[in-house]
């Protein structure tokens, strides 16, 4: 099977491209000049999606069986304070995508829900409360209809390793305890922390098992964000009474977030039997040599 990979440097491009089965031909394609992996291609072309006539083209001349969108504008504040932008980038060059009739796998969002009734299931109503959370549910729409064998897979709070990544939640909580620096962390944000890699095998395993339709994909663990930040301090052994808890109002952050969040994986598992990690795990994994 020959995979386009749209946005390969990305953090979950790259855990894709270190996690991806031996079988597989993957070309890449992405903003960047050059590729953070070039190792890990069997091709590579600059690509902006904004553009839908460049889509079409780098398509076609891929010519793939099928196509992984990794790339996203995933500054939410951003996207609210530029919605003409998160509209090109999240809704209209999936539609694009789409459009090719290939089919291909789109990474929506936790942001599609309000928050007041988490965790969600895949059938359960969806209410976005900001431009990103609207622009996510809408690029599900032709993703779905435009091939029968695609994929939507919503995923949350994505954390991990890769080349040029910046600062995750984990290096920050770490990184300030280390240096005995007080942190604030929301009480009132609940969901999956969920680690790249999980996330990228958890495709994987949907595509190259023939699955299609909506799966919810995300760490097996929902916590708060307070509760997380004191799990990362107590697993390196870390002063958690540096945490200091505050809540999301406090921090009047420009676009609303579902508070009560998180994803039910169960249909996840029964259909794949794989399991995403909890919050030591993940940690673990992350910890752990290449």
């Amino acid at each position: 099977m020959k995979i386009l990979l749209i946005g390969c440097s990305g953090l979950l491009g790259q855990n894709l491209l270190r996690t991806a089965p031996d079988s597989l031909i993957i070309e890449g394609a992405g903003l960047e000049p050059e590729p953070a992996l070039p190792e890990n291609l069997q091709g590579y072309a600059p690509l902006d999606i904004s553009v839908a006539a460049d889509i079409e083209k780098r398509v076609k001349a891929s010519n793939p069986d099928f196509i992984i969108n990794a790339a996203a504008y995933t500054d939410v504040d951003g996207c609210e304070r530029n919605p003409s932008l998160s509209h090109t980038l999240n809704r209209d060059a999936v539609a694009s995508m789409a459009a090719t009739g290939v089919p291909m796998l789109q990474v929506s969002s936790d942001y599609v829900f309000d928050g007041e009734n988490g965790p969600y299931a895949e059938e359960d109503d969806t209410h976005p409360l900001s431009v990103y959370g609207q622009d996510k549910l809408a690029s599900e729409t032709p993703v779905l209809s435009g091939n029968p064998n695609s994929l939507v897979v919503r995923t949350m709070t994505l954390w991990g390793r890769g080349r040029g990544m910046k600062t995750s939640f984990v290096d920050f909580v770490k990184g300030s305890l280390e240096q005995g620096k007080p942190i604030r962390i929301v009480t009132d944000q609940f969901g999956n922390p969920t680690l790249a890699e999980d996330l990228a095998q958890g495709i994987w395993k949907l595509i190259t098992e023939g699955h299609s339709g909506l799966f919810h994909l995300a760490g097996s663990e929902w916590n708060s964000r307070f509760e997380w930040a004191v799990a990362i301090a107590q697993y390196y052994g870390l002063d958690a009474s540096l945490i200091e808890p505050c809540l999301t109002a406090d921090l009047r952050q420009l676009a609303r977030r579902p508070l009560k969040s998180g994803f039910r994986i169960d249909k996840l598992v029964h259909a794949t039997g794989f399991r995403p990690g909890n919050v030591v795990a993940q940690l673990q994994r992350v910890q752990a040599p290449d």
